[in-house]
């Protein structure tokens, strides 16, 4: 049963990939200025690929009894899965957002795919990676992932869209829409990694005897963090607003892909053991 289900999950993984694939390039001719259909074609396909990604994680759950997040495949996976969630959950509820699939589409897309390339090999769960407080730090830094790509997508977007020449990119809302979207999601990213990074110190507290040490993903996390809250910072009290904005928020981005998929393979990390 245990072998079975191992051999399942990177065949829903690949079935998931050509999926998103398919509903990326449906999302680009929509944003573009093609039919309105294209887009729910779009979202059926990727709601198809999330199924079958959603079977992969819990049969490899199920097989290793433990959840996504000791190897690099199962790490990137989760963060692919969390960022098509929130996105699908939010997309119809604020103004503007349904564009954003043409970012995270893709970005699902390409984490899938360089988690498939690493290779779904079985990890043995630490004796330090268990307990309530792991399941929050894990969970929140997923959620901080994906509300922050689609937050740097939002500004992505505002840069393209405000430089086009009119008629361009026709299913993008306006510039000022767009800003308020990266603002959004931004606080969100901040909020989440904040959380994260709380329940982290608690649960290295259970599992190393202290709190804080100054590992490296420790302190890029700390300073991931501290950028996003100077980008809120210096919105909310000193009028930043349009392309500046949206170039400090592409800097946080580029600071949490840093913390969460390179700091963690510098030696003498004890992150290192989940993405070697």
């Amino acid at each position: 049963m245990i072998d079975t289900l191992l051999m399942l999950d990177p065949q829903f993984h690949v079935v998931a990939v050509v999926f998103y694939g398919a509903a990326t390039v449906l999302a680009i001719a929509w944003v573009v200025g093609g039919r309105a259909s294209l887009a729910s074609w779009a979202r059926w396909l990727v709601l198809a690929g999330l199924l079958l990604h959603t079977f992969g994680l819990v049969a490899r759950w199920t097989a290793i009894g433990h959840g996504p997040y000791v190897s690099r495949y199962e790490v990137l996976s989760a963060n692919a899965w969390v960022a098509i969630v929130l996105f699908e959950t939010v997309a119809s509820r604020l103004k503007g957002a349904k564009s954003l699939a043409v970012i995270i589409y893709p970005a699902a897309l390409l984490l899938v795919g360089v988690g498939l390339y690493t290779g779904p090999e079985v990890e043995l769960l630490p004796p330090t990676f268990s307990g309530i407080w792991l399941v929050l730090h894990v969970t929140f830094y997923f959620l901080a992932f994906g509300t922050a790509l689609a937050a740097v997508g939002a500004s992505v977007f505002y840069l393209l869209k405000s430089r086009s020449a009119e008629g361009s990119f026709v299913r993008v809302p306006a510039p000022t829409d767009l800003d308020a979207l990266s603002y959004r999601f931004g606080g969100l990213a901040f909020a989440f990694w904040g959380v994260g990074m709380l329940a982290g110190a608690v649960w290295a507290y259970y599992a190393w005897g202290r709190f804080w040490g100054w590992d490296p993903v420790e302190t890029w996390s700390l300073v991931t963090w501290l950028a996003f809250g100077l980008y809120l910072h210096l919105r909310r009290f000193f009028g930043w607003k349009n392309a500046k904005a949206a170039y400090l928020l592409i800097i946080c981005f580029l600071l949490a892909d840093g913390t969460l998929f390179f700091t963690s393979l510098i030696d003498g990390s004890l992150h290192a053991v989940y993405f070697k």
